[in-house]
């Protein structure tokens, strides 16, 4: 494929038109040093259009090379013959041939395949190209991070939120998706604990009617997220806490009426009651450790103990089994 090597003037040059653009907006500066400090080694790429030459790779050295307040700079001109689908590979290539691609880049890749190849399908050398599964459910799934707004692609992109999370963001409204987003920025936690507080938002915000952005505006959770004396940690714990009681708030009752028997029990060391999951039965478990025959003689003693108290007659008997985790 040919190029026409020249030096253009950056005024001709079409940086509107993003049809290409696969960098997200990051260390910006870092480029424009390097750039005035050592020129541009690597040209930017342009394809000759009707009106003008659009970007085909290239869009963060332009916009540095701008702030320098360059005239002109070095580039490689495509024929305006070259289709949608060779630029959009030359893009890629290029961008991926530099540095490992963040994932929104390399969903941005696949979008832009998609649209040049109008919906053709990834091919393998392009899958191990970007560094992606050929699996079209995985791709799709990679896909939906684009529907998030920036803000929350930046989040992505920090590693505060995972991809499976990205994914449930981008079926929230976007001012659900900007509140919750900023708490798992500000909080510290993994992808479990923010699928499990993301899960109890729906789940009270279908139930009780309220958007999820204006649940997270109430006095109990705004109490908990600017408590001034507790780290970021023991806020995740208290929202948890708090965000389970009302989504379960008789299986949270039910755990602490349990709980305050057993500690009334004093099983001591080597004794453990486990009740049913969730309530949802009238059967509990029993787990014993000894060590050795004087030990389990203990035991014995300890359980003939438990049998003859009172409130062990009592742990079941409240509001159980549930019926229900409601």
């Amino acid at each position: 494929m040919g190029y026409n090597y020249d030096c253009v003037e950056l005024d001709r040059i079409d940086t509107a038109n993003t049809f290409y653009q696969i960098s997200t907006a990051q260390d910006k500066a870092s480029l424009e040093t390097s750039i005035g400090r050592i020129g541009l080694i690597c040209p930017a790429i342009l394809q000759q259009t009707d009106q003008n030459l659009a970007v085909v790779s290239g869009f963060r050295r332009i916009e540095a090379c701008r702030k320098l307040r360059w005239k002109a700079i070095p580039c490689r001109i495509l024929p305006q013959d070259v289709s949608p689908m060779q630029c959009a590979e030359i893009a890629i290539t290029d961008n991926v041939s530099r540095r490992s691609l963040n994932i929104i880049e390399q969903a941005r890749c696949l979008r832009l395949i998609e649209r040049a190849g109008k919906d053709a399908a990834v091919s393998p050398e392009m899958a191990t190209l970007l560094g992606v599964p050929l699996n079209m459910a995985f791709i799709a799934k990679m896909r939906t991070v684009l529907a998030v707004s920036e803000t929350i692609q930046q989040r992505i992109i920090l590693g505060n939120i995972p991809l499976p999370v990205a994914m449930m963001l981008s079926e929230l409204t976007p001012e659900d998706a900007e509140a919750v987003s900023a708490i798992f920025n500000t909080l510290p936690m993994g992808l479990n604990k923010q699928r499990e507080i993301l899960l109890h938002l729906n789940e009270i915000s279908a139930r009780e009617d309220i958007p999820v952005w204006q649940l997270l505006e109430e006095e109990p959770i705004q109490s908990i997220l600017n408590s001034e004396d507790v780290d970021g940690n023991q806020k995740t714990r208290n929202l948890r806490l708090y965000l389970r009681q009302r989504r379960y708030p008789r299986l949270v009752k039910a755990e602490q009426q349990f709980h305050e028997k057993i500690a009334a029990l004093r099983l001591g060391e080597g004794i453990q009651i486990i009740p049913p999951t969730n309530f949802e039965g009238d059967t509990c478990s029993m787990t014993i450790r000894f060590s050795g025959i004087d030990d389990l003689k203990k035991v014995r003693r300890k359980l003939s103990d438990i049998i003859d108290n009172p409130i062990a007659l009592k742990l079941l008997d409240d509001d159980y089994p549930l019926s229900s985790t409601s």
